[in-house]
């Protein structure tokens, strides 16, 4: 016998949590994940979205949060001595909802330096405040068009993978 429990939303018998700085909710509603297939560059100083890097989440109710988490593997590579910095950002379709940025060394007497990898964790709520299809997508920059910025796909390097996940939260 199979048993399935379907619910809209999950309180918790105390009530949802509350205070100064305290974000209650009531629950996880769904959840959407994806891998990053393939690897992404750019020597662009602009953002530019990373592509097939992005994800959609249709939220169930206006007053939902969106849990994001984007994890990856950034590297910079660069043929002479310069510091530069890569610059993540996580945004709902046009407006940016997180930053980050990486800095980096690279090269020590002119030569082409490639191993500059740098592990990425951003967490950030987001409250979209619609019921329509809301997607996310990752962006990239470097601050030094001489410089190549770049996210890994696949398996990465070692075990590594880049991924982004949406979670909507109850509240």
């Amino acid at each position: 016998m199979t048993s399935e429990l379907r619910v809209d939303k999950i309180i918790p018998t105390s009530g949802a949590p509350s205070g100064s700085g305290i974000l209650g909710g009531g629950g996880v509603i769904q959840v959407v994940s994806m891998d990053l297939v393939s690897t992404a560059a750019t020597t662009s100083t602009s953002f530019v979205d990373v592509t097939n890097f992005n994800l959609s989440i249709t939220p169930k109710f206006t007053t939902s949060r969106i849990l994001v988490i984007m994890s990856c593997r950034v590297n910079s590579t660069s043929g002479s001595n310069v510091n530069t910095r890569s610059s993540l950002r996580i945004s709902r379709g046009s407006t940016p909802i997180s930053n980050h940025f990486v800095g980096h060394f690279l090269g020590n007497s002119g030569t082409n330096d490639s191993n500059n990898y740098e592990s990425v964790c951003m967490v950030n709520f987001d409250n979209p405040g619609t019921t329509s299809a809301t997607t996310y997508k990752v962006e990239m920059a470097s601050d030094n068009s001489a410089c190549t910025t770049s996210i890994s796909g696949g398996a990465g390097d070692g075990s590594h993978r880049s991924s982004l996940t949406l979670m909507e939260v109850s509240s």
